[in-house]
């Protein structure tokens, strides 16, 4: 009886040994794996941090759908992955970007992987997702003050009296800022009524009817650098104000050789090139119900992805739009996220958003008054024709016809066009005279206008509003003065490239 009562007590404590055993290494190899899973969710987390930071990463823009991609000279498949290593195992991160008429967002996902273990062939792994909205810039504080001013930027040969880097000549009366960096010289009745005069080169008079400021209205200042020289005298410096017996014919409550060193504003072509919206990068959306088509023109067909080597390479001066007529008989209507260009053929009404790249030409020359809402940058690889034509920024409520000063807001109605073509390079560009990157013709505009080359305003036009230009010609033309600028598209020349932004992750899931 003893021998089979001590073999079923050993069998139970056998039993009981294997079990415990057994117990013990399913609690080993659970806590093994709960510690994996645990540095897996570690570098999920750390995969979704690269993805933020990448996204926040200074000159990215967050509306670029290729932020995650390497430079290529060719479009790559996206979403585009990258895998990092850490102590433990690694994580594979990327982004999708999602584009909606009034919302954008990134889906942010990680998928981590450790080694099993427990010896199975399967690895641990886990997925991360979070979202991140997209805040676009459309809008910031001016920068460059050359931006309240007529600007000349041809330094000449520095010399004073010699030759003219700008003429005002006809029955030119500029009454708005007048900031020359060569020298300055005035023909036939050309006049200088108000606003400031800065010279960094030298002064010439040449007819008996030109003036600067009258002694009833002086000018608050006048800064010419190297000296004048009025009809019939010897140049002289530093110009002597007053009678034209003993003077220069100029009046200003100041007048000294302190001309300031204001610079010309930097134009980042390659940067909004890329990532002007809509532009190259950033098509129109397809129109919602009831708005009008979106133009029939293209925007441009950019031949690599939406990284630095496109832009590098200057493709942008391959005038691929051709010549867009911002103003034709039939509307459209172009919108992005971002940015909005949509045109009114009954009302003649522009709708302005944003900053937008064209990689051509354009001209307005329907013969029209035309307005335009909204605050908006139009970069242009060509060049510019308003052709007898009216671009207001406020029209006279009087007079719907003319546009007016009085009541217009540059800080909420701003239209800037920014040229870099030449008239003499051919079609499209040679709508305007060889030397010329804008030509306003028997027209009015009130907007900025930037220029590579020469800004020709001719036969009777107006413009109210700032223009750069390597050379300003007002042919015959009066200039009015404008309001001063002091919030401005974000594509403004001068100001530092803003883009779109993402916000903080939210809507954590895995």
């Amino acid at each position: 009886m003893v021998l089979p009562m001590a073999l079923g007590i050993l069998a139970v404590l056998t039993i009981s040994t294997i079990a415990v055993v057994d117990f013990s290494s399913s609690n080993s190899r659970a806590a093994s794996r709960g510690s994996k899973e645990n540095v897996a969710f570690a570098l999920a987390e750390a995969g979704i941090n690269n993805t933020i930071a990448v996204l926040g990463k200074p000159g990215v823009n967050a509306l670029n759908k290729y932020a995650f991609c390497p430079a290529s000279s060719t479009a790559p498949t996206l979403p585009c992955w990258t895998t990092s290593s850490y102590e433990g195992g690694t994580v594979a991160w990327t982004g999708t970007l999602t584009v909606q008429s009034s919302s954008a967002y990134w889906t942010l996902t990680a998928v981590s992987t450790v080694r099993n273990p427990t010896g199975g062939s399967r690895p641990i792994q886990r997925t991360l997702t979070a979202r991140a909205p997209v805040y676009p810039a459309v809008s910031q504080p001016l920068s460059s003050p050359s931006w309240n001013y007529i600007y000349s930027r041809a330094p000449g040969t520095g010399q004073a009296f010699n030759g003219c880097d700008m003429t005002l000549t006809n029955q030119v009366e500029v009454s708005s800022p007048l900031y020359v960096n060569g020298n300055l010289c005035l023909d036939n009745k050309a006049r200088i009524v108000a606003g400031g005069l800065f010279v960094r080169g030298s002064m010439s008079q040449s007819s008996n009817q030109n003036y600067v400021g009258t002694s009833a209205v002086r000018l608050n200042d006048a800064h010419i650098a190297k000296g004048c020289k009025y009809w019939g005298q010897n140049a002289h410096t530093p110009c002597v104000g007053g009678d034209p017996a003993s003077g220069d014919k100029v009046w200003a409550v100041t007048l000294d050789a302190n001309a300031g060193a204001i610079e010309a504003p930097t134009v980042t072509w390659n940067d909004w090139y890329l990532n002007a919206n809509p532009g190259p990068y950033y098509p129109c959306l397809a129109p919602a119900q009831g708005e009008a088509p979106n133009p029939s023109w293209a925007w441009d067909n950019p031949v690599a992805a939406g990284t630095a080597s496109d832009a590098t390479k200057l493709t942008y001066k391959n005038n691929n739009a051709g010549l867009i007529d911002l103003t034709p008989l039939s509307s459209y209507s172009c919108k992005t996220f971002a940015g909005e260009l949509s045109w009114n053929a009954t009302t003649h009404v522009l709708t302005v958003k944003g900053t937008m790249f064209i990689d051509g030409s354009a001209k307005i020359e329907n013969g029209y008054t035309n307005s335009y809402v909204g605050q908006a940058v139009i970069y242009l690889s060509g060049t510019l024709l308003i052709k007898n034509s009216k671009l207001c920024g406020k029209l006279d409520a009087a007079t719907p016809t003319n546009c007016t000063t009085s009541g217009w807001d540059p800080n909420v109605n701003l239209l800037t066009f920014v040229a870099n073509g030449n008239g003499s390079t051919g079609a499209p560009d040679s709508q305007v005279p060889s030397g010329d990157s804008v030509q306003i013709l028997s027209s009015h505009a009130q907007s900025a206008i930037y220029a590579t080359n020469v800004i020709d305003i001719t036969t009777t036009s107006l413009v109210d509003g700032p223009l750069d230009g390597s050379t300003v010609i007002l042919g015959q033309t009066s200039n009015s003065s404008f309001p001063p600028f002091t919030i401005v598209p974000s594509g403004m020349p001068g100001n530092a490239t803003v883009l779109a932004v993402a916000g903080n992750p939210e809507l954590f899931s895995g």
